[in-house]
Formats: C-alpha cells, structure tokens, sequence
C-alpha cells in the first residue's frame, strides 16, 4: 500500500481486502471483451447476491414487451 495514501484510500484498499477475502471461495470468470479495438479482462464475481429467478423473469418480460411493441 502507498505510504502517501489519504486515509480515504486506505479505508477504500481494506473494504476491498475484506471483500475479496469474504467471497473467495465463490466461483468468477474471466471473459475478454473488444470494445472499439481496444481489449477489456472482464472478472465476474459470482456471490448470490440477485434472485436468479427474478432476473431471468424480468427479461423475459422486457424482451417479450419489446418484440410486441407494447414499450
């Protein structure tokens, strides 16, 4: 850690310690993402914080609602 850190920074550095060790065990991916030429490591952090369900519900309604023009 920089020793010239403010102590917003440091706080911010030991939130993200705490957080990567609490949801270590559960499973990431990695994909690569090309955005106008430019290459994007995209880390995807699985922790069970969203209702599967419910957000698969809600596009299939948005993606119905849009094929049927009723938006």
């Amino acid at each position: 850690m920089n020793t010239n850190a403010t102590a917003a920074e440091r706080k911010k550095a030991v939130n993200k310690n705490n957080r990567l060790e609490q949801f270590q065990d559960c499973p990431t991916r990695t994909t690569v993402q090309v955005i106008d030429g430019c290459r994007y490591i995209v880390h995807s952090h699985f922790i069970g914080e969203k209702d599967l369900d419910e957000v698969m519900n809600r596009l299939a309604v948005d993606a119905a609602l849009e094929k049927t023009a009723i938006v």
